[in-house]
């Protein structure tokens, strides 16, 4: 087995799963939430991060039934090594897949709202190079570096809500509660679906942290944290642009830079929304081309990993072009098909997990008592 020798601290946990968590839902999310729900798009966000507290509470159920293991070791514990390297290549190939969606992300985002003439194959490249140099040096360089940009994004949020404060009006709340049952559900899961549920894929770094005792609590915080972060941003997008012209762009947070206007000095700061998001989608991205890289290591019993770093990289980029035929389909399979899958990944099988644990445990109680008797 591989030994971990990387270390990171519970505080610098907290600030990987608020990145990770904001990483691509800080605009996606309001998005597709406002175009389902309108003005009630804001009790979709707070459904979901209800939700995501019970996602959160089976992953710290599995994390204490296979204390300071990643899932590529549970699922080998649990299932035995045959099923459990089959388990293992399903949730590479969707860390895999994810890591194509965020780099599209960013490439759509680039091309459609900041430099329409690049081509979307320069944009991955530029990306990946970053992300394969940051998963090359490791969770431990990852999760200073995190350290470091916190404020970059913290400060820049701040500003974007607080300069959009003049225009905002509450009667765009209203009518409240008014809306269909199957948009909610609709608007709930695909919140829960991007970020919450990607979640498990953080398991593969749980492992590496200095103090274990923390850990349980810092997920909760991070999970919390970035929850509101993105429903003040639903809220501040109905309150300022109103439901109706909110729901009609891509991008209605990036519109919310585009509105502040304080004199002739200050206006048009939509590079606040760019630097928030460029930067937490960087660093989600990072985190789960770490994760494949170890869970490949684990998965072959390789001593190390960074000679994974290039190829895989490589790959991604090539695959993030091709995998998506156009925006349109990209959006319709997040949010109608996408959760689905992560709630097998995120739920299903770590219940599956969990329970086997207790039927390992009763039988080897039981085969005990027999000796003694």
């Amino acid at each position: 087995m591989m030994q971990i020798k990387e270390f990171i601290t519970p505080k610098q946990l907290l600030f990987l799963i608020y990145f990770f968590c904001i990483g691509s839902a800080i605009l996606a999310v309001p998005a597709t939430l406002l175009e389902t729900n309108r003005q009630n798009a804001w009790v979709c966000s707070v459904l979901a991060i209800g939700f995501a507290l019970l996602i959160v509470a089976v992953l710290l159920w599995l994390m204490h039934r296979y204390p300071q293991q990643t899932f590529i070791e549970i699922a080998k514990k649990a299932l035995g090594p045959y099923a459990g390297a089959c388990m293992s290549l399903i949730y590479i190939f969707f860390m895999f897949i994810q890591s194509t969606f965020s780099l599209r992300d960013i490439s759509t985002f680039m091309t459609t709202q900041i430099v329409p003439e690049t081509l979307p194959t320069w944009i991955h490249a530029l990306v990946i190079l970053a992300v394969i140099y940051g998963g090359y040096l490791g969770i431990e360089v990852i999760a200073r570096t995190a350290e470091i940009f916190l404020p970059w994004i913290v400060v820049p949020f701040l500003l974007l809500i607080s300069l959009n404060i003049p225009q905002m009006k509450l009667d765009r709340l209203y009518p409240l509660f008014e809306f269909r049952m199957d948009d909610l559900v609709l608007g709930t899961t695909y919140f829960l679906g991007n970020p919450f549920m990607e979640l498990i894929f953080v398991l593969m770094i749980t492992p590496h942290i200095k103090d274990g005792k923390k850990v349980k609590r810092m997920i909760v915080i991070g999970t919390v944290a970035s929850g509101l972060t993105i429903t003040i941003a639903v809220a501040a997008c109905i309150l300022a642009l109103g439901a109706n012209i909110a729901s009609m762009h891509s991008y209605p947070v990036y519109l919310l830079g585009k509105m502040i206007s304080l004199g002739a000095t200050i206006q048009h700061v939509e590079v606040l929304v760019a630097i928030i998001w460029m930067l937490s989608i960087f660093f989600k991205v990072v985190i789960v081309f770490y994760a494949i890289q170890l869970s490949i290591a684990q998965l072959c019993n390789l001593r190390v990993r960074n000679f994974l770093s290039f190829p895989l990289g490589l790959i991604i980029t090539g695959v993030a072009y091709y995998i998506i035929p156009n925006t349109a389909y990209f959006n319709y399979f997040e949010k109608y098909y996408w959760p689905f899958y992560l709630f097998v990944l995120s739920v299903c099988f770590p219940l599956l997990f969990i329970a086997l644990s207790y039927i390992k445990r009763n039988k080897a109680a039981k085969g005990d008592r027999s000796q003694q008797t």
